[in-house]
């Protein structure tokens, strides 16, 4: 396939939407001599591994069945013309004297994504990245190609855009749907699985900086995509002002994510209203958790930090006095 690449690391940040499912391709093209394979390929159902593939091994690996003998021959054959066309791109002459005219010699990674969604049963355009040494180059989809600045020489012509749309809307597209299609069929106790989140406002002072740390957790939730917002008075908290959590996994499958916001020992006196909301696919509404600061909560932290310091200064005196005991033994 003539571009279904990209950063590897581009997945959080392009998660699949509320109510939708996706078929992700990520393909890694190695330059130089390394322990790590020229050239592989992972297949993702969501967030689910279906199908890898390495070049050395000209088959693909079917993770989630028990062997390439269940799938059907068109979706067996749809892989395999994709893993080939993508590797036959990536190793061209032509691509690799683009990628590696300016750059020395050594160790040089060719990293890509492509992906087509299903939203409501209803297929969007396929969309593709491409990524070099860590940099994204190119982004297309379908109606424009985007190139990095810094990378001219990647520049589509007329006719290479009139081709490449033709192969994604003709090949590239029909077997993406199908075989997203043919896992959410198979796998349709993961896919269609809805876990409500849980979620929890904490609070907890710090005694090193007299400060208190409210955060909100969600967890236990699946699918994975989920909007979490922290408020004060209301109104939504600025990003930079808090702390904020990837969405990570637990250990059934499930995930996690939380915000944190630092809140000083003056704000706490000025007692504001905190509200931890969430919405995600299984709430019908969104969920709203409320936290008020107690009067006196500022207190709890001042006099948090004068039993450290007070232990503290007790410690330093035993401390001192085993010493001065010590020293009149010796003497």
């Amino acid at each position: 396939m003539k571009g279904i690449t990209v950063l590897l690391f581009l997945l959080q940040a392009t998660a699949v939407n509320t109510g939708s499912h996706s078929l992700w391709a990520f393909a890694t093209f190695i330059y130089g001599q390394t322990q790590f394979p020229e050239f592989s390929v992972v297949v993702m159902l969501d967030d689910m591994q279906v199908l890898y593939y390495e070049h050395n091994m000209k088959t693909v690996i079917f993770r989630s069945l028990p062997s390439s003998k269940n799938v059907p021959d068109i979706i067996l054959e749809g892989a395999k013309i994709v893993m080939e066309d993508i590797y036959n791109y990536m190793r061209s002459p032509a691509h690799r004297v683009n990628l590696l005219s300016n750059h020395a010699a050594g160790v040089h990674v060719h990293q890509g994504m492509g992906r087509c969604v299903l939203d409501n049963d209803k297929p969007s355009l396929v969309m593709v990245w491409e990524a070099y040494d860590g940099v994204e180059v190119t982004h297309y989809d379908m109606h424009a190609c985007t190139v990095n600045p810094l990378w001219p020489q990647l520049m589509w012509t007329t006719k290479k855009e009139e081709s490449y749309l033709m192969d994604y809307t003709n090949v590239y597209q029909p077997i993406c749907i199908k075989t997203l299609k043919y896992y959410m069929e198979k796998e349709e106790n993961i896919v269609f699985r809805k876990e409500r989140p849980r979620v929890r406002l904490i609070h907890k002072p710090c005694t090193e900086t007299g400060e208190m740390k409210v955060s909100c957790l969600a967890t236990g939730f699946y699918p994975r995509h989920i909007n979490l917002t922290m408020l004060r008075d209301g109104h939504p908290i600025p990003d930079e002002e808090l702390i904020l959590g990837k969405v990570l996994p637990n250990g059934d499958g499930t995930y996690q994510t939380r915000r944190t916001l630092s809140i000083r020992s003056e704000e706490l006196r000025e007692r504001h209203h905190y509200t931890c909301s969430v919405t995600h696919l299984t709430l019908n509404n969104k969920l709203d958790i409320n936290w008020e600061p107690e009067e006196g909560s500022d207190v709890a932290v001042i006099s948090s930090l004068a039993v450290v310091l007070f232990l503290v200064l007790v410690s330093t005196i035993l401390l001192f006095v085993i010493y001065k005991r010590r020293r009149r033994v010796t003497l």
